[in-house]
């Protein structure tokens, strides 16, 4: 999916923004680079870009994201439940203040879905 920037000067930064649809949950690394009209691109990784005076160039960039697909039915139900107690699902690292799963529960995953190997 190609996005055309908005028309501004030749040469200066130009920003993005792109919807990506994606169907993983949990953190993600996106690489973003460019390309000039004679095809140039940067390096993909920071190692590749030192020069002999041992000065680093550009090199294209690596964004980590949390996704958080709503459409999966487990992720629907716990967004409503924090919605329902009236939390904010930011900041992602913040603990709840409630059990996410009572005892009973818990006890029955782990019989049915044991962690121990069965030999």
């Amino acid at each position: 999916m190609l996005i055309q920037p908005a028309e501004q000067h030749y040469h200066a930064w130009r920003l993005w923004m792109i919807k990506v649809p994606v169907d993983a949950q949990g953190w993600l690394e996106f690489c973003v680079r460019t390309w000039d009209s004679s095809n140039n691109t940067e390096p993909t990784f920071v190692r590749s870009t030192w020069n002999w005076d041992l000065h680093v160039t550009s090199s294209c960039h690596r964004v980590k994201l949390y996704s958080v697909n709503k459409s999966k039915p487990e992720t629907a139900k716990r967004l409503a439940e924090i919605e329902e107690k009236g939390e904010t699902f930011e900041p992602l690292t913040r603990p709840l203040d409630w059990e996410l799963e009572g005892k009973e529960e818990y006890l029955e995953r782990m019989r049915k879905y044991p962690r121990e190997p069965l030999n």
